[in-house]
C-alpha cells in the first residue's frame, strides 16, 4: 500500500464535522427482538437514531437494497454493493442543497469530499476474514482516489488489532474505540456463532485530521420486555476537525 500522498490543502479551516458509522446487518431481525419485529420497525428506529444524533455524515454498511429515509439528510449518489449488502452515505443538509463531491472506489468505499472543512470521508466496508493484505490494498486505493490530503476512513474495516501497526506505518493514525464495536457475548444478535469482541467498526485518518468525542453506542433497545440491538455491530459516533 502506498503512503498517503502529500497534496496541497487548506487544512486550517476552523469548522468540523460530526459522524455516525453503522453496519446495519442487512436490517435483519435480532434473535432477541420481539417475534413481531419487522424490517419496517428497524428502519424507523434507525431513522430516529439519526434524527436524535443529527450527525453531519452517516456512513452505513451492509444495507439491503434500500436506504432508511431520514428527512434531514440526503443520500450520496453512490451506493456500491460490497461483499455483503450495500454501502451508503447520508449528508445532513436542507432539501435541494448541493451534495458534496462523491465517488465510489471499487465495491468497498464511497468517498465524500467536503469544502469546509476540506476533508474527504471514506465510508468503507473492507474485505472480511483473514485477508489483511487485501484490506491494505483496498485502503491504498482509497488514499489514491482521495481528492484531499485530509482523509478520514470510517466504517466496517474488518481489521484485526494485529493489523493496526502496519496500517499506521502507511501514513494513517488512529485510536482504538473506547469499547468493542462488536461483542457477540453481550449482543446475541444471532443465537448461534462464536462469542468474541472486536473493533471492526473504527476509523483511520491522515495527519491533518483530528478525531475526537468518539462513542460506541452499545445500549440495547428495550421493547415489549425484550432487550436487543438493531445490528450485530454497534454504531460509532464522533467528531472530525482539521489541525491548524
Amino acid at each position: 500500500m502506498p503512503e498517503a500522498p502529500s497534496r496541497p490543502d487548506a487544512t486550517d479551516a476552523p469548522t468540523e464535522l460530526t459522524f455516525l458509522s453503522w453496519n446495519l446487518a442487512l436490517l435483519e431481525r435480532s434473535a432477541q427482538a420481539p417475534p413481531n419485529w419487522t424490517q419496517e420497525h428497524a428502519t424507523e428506529m434507525v431513522r430516529q437514531a439519526v434524527l436524535a444524533g443529527a450527525p453531519d455524515v452517516v456512513a452505513y454498511q451492509e444495507l439491503p437494497a434500500m436506504v432508511p429515509f431520514v428527512e434531514t439528510h440526503s443520500l450520496a449518489p453512490a451506493t456500491p454493493a460490497s461483499h455483503s449488502g450495500h454501502i451508503a452515505t447520508l449528508v445532513r443538509g436542507e432539501p435541494g442543497s448541493a451534495m458534496p463531491q462523491t465517488k465510489a472506489v471499487g465495491t468497498w468505499a464511497v468517498l465524500t469530499t467536503f469544502v469546509d472543512p476540506a476533508v474527504t470521508v471514506a465510508n468503507v466496508h473492507l474485505a472480511p476474514g483473514s485477508a489483511p493484505g487485501q484490506r491494505l490494498e483496498q485502503l491504498g486505493a482509497v488514499v489514491e482516489a482521495s481528492p484531499t490530503e485530509a482523509l478520514l476512513v470510517l466504517g466496517d474495516t474488518n481489521t484485526r488489532v494485529s493489523e493496526v501497526e502496519t496500517i499506521c506505518a502507511a501514513g494513517f493514525h488512529t485510536r482504538t474505540p473506547p469499547k468493542a464495536t462488536w461483542n457477540s457475548r453481550s449482543n446475541r444478535f444471532r443465537d448461534k456463532g462464536p462469542e468474541f469482541s472486536a473493533y471492526f467498526t473504527r476509523w483511520f485518518a491522515t495527519a491533518p485530521v483530528e478525531v475526537s468525542d468518539v462513542v460506541v453506542l452499545d445500549t440495547p433497545l428495550e421493547i415489549d420486555g425484550h432487550r436487543f440491538h438493531l445490528s450485530d455491530h454497534f454504531p460509532l459516533r464522533g467528531r472530525v476537525s482539521l489541525r491548524s
